[in-house]
């Protein structure tokens, strides 16, 4: 749905965006990540022939978008990150008002059904003012419904939202994916992107770190596994034991096991983290001499790593 190539734009001096390759397939959602300053929002406005690039190509749906902008902008949808709404209209006029400036159906079945599809329903003789930010959020996703986009652009549409609002948001877009349409969203919650994003770009000073799926990058990128270790009472035994295996690195005790009190009757857990720079294979050896050394092993298993554990180990944080 989205190639670029070599994809850049200077501003006076300042390069906001440099030599970006990007491919995002039809029907997925693409989670763009960096820190403000990064070049996200630049490359949106882009892809939303918002901005001209300074050189590159941009192609959206096979459709070359320097070459036939307009065109581009009928299979589209952006929702920039701050927009305004009509607030003395009622949410369904709202729609029926767009819909009659794109010349599409602006019958009240379609309008509601859309509203159905944002989980607006109950609020369509609303006043668009008396609506709360997630639902704004939701009826702006709605106007760039009514006429069908294939692809949506979002530039940050959590910020702001309560955890609920979120969560209806994050519904709303896996919605869009099942219908076919591909979804582009720029967020800092990452821990959220990481529960619906097909794949992941990760921007730093104008240009692309990396991208591809969470576990794809993670796989390239990891230089050793995170394990966890819990133990019955301190954590002592353990940590002479795994001092002595070389695959062990950074070695550190989280809670030491040992009671608060003496008078404290309570079993007590002792947890280890540590890395690890064998294999998953070596791990069973590793639970073994646990074991044989009369280590009480509770739990013992890999740290799952998440998005944000990956922008933190790539991104350096930097902005233009």
């Amino acid at each position: 749905m989205i190639k670029t190539k070599g994809l850049t734009r200077k501003f006076a001096k300042l390069n906001a965006v440099t030599n970006v390759d990007l491919y995002v397939p039809r029907g997925t959602i693409f989670g763009f990540i960096g820190p403000n300053g990064a070049g996200k929002t630049t490359t949106m406005r882009m892809l939303a022939t918002l901005l001209r690039p300074t050189s590159g190509s941009i192609e959206i749906d096979g459709v070359n978008l320097l070459e036939n902008p307009v065109e581009v902008r009928g299979r589209i949808g952006y929702l920039s990150d701050t927009f305004g709404l009509y607030d003395e209209l009622k949410a369904w006029e709202y729609l029926q008002y767009f819909c009659g400036a794109y010349n599409v159906d602006a019958s009240r079945d379609r309008i509601h059904a859309i509203l159905d599809l944002v989980q607006l329903t109950h609020k369509s003789e609303d006043f668009v003012g008396k609506l709360s930010r997630g639902m704004r959020q939701r009826l702006g996703i709605a106007r760039m419904l009514v006429y069908d986009p294939k692809l949506i652009l979002l530039d940050e549409p959590a910020n702001g939202l309560d955890p609920m609002a979120r969560i209806a948001l994050r519904d709303l877009l896996k919605q869009l994916r099942a219908r076919g349409v591909t979804v582009l969203v720029s967020s800092h919650i990452l821990t959220e992107l990481s529960d619906f994003c097909d794949t992941v770009g990760i921007m730093e000073l104008g240009r692309m770190i990396t991208h591809g799926s969470v576990e794809e990058i993670l796989a390239r990128t990891r230089t050793h596994l995170r394990l966890i270790l819990e133990v019955l009472g301190p954590a002592e035994k353990a940590k002479e034991v795994l001092q002595g295996e070389a695959q062990v690195i950074n070695l550190e005790v989280a809670a030491p096991g040992v009671p608060a009190a003496a008078s404290d009757t309570a079993p007590v857990f002792a947890k280890l983290e540590m890395g690890f720079t064998g294999n998953r294979q070596d791990l069973p050896v590793l639970h073994k001499k646990l074991v044989e050394a009369g280590v009480p092993v509770v739990a013992f298993f890999p740290k799952a790593e998440n998005l944000e554990d990956l922008f933190m180990r790539l991104s350096t944080g930097a902005t233009n």
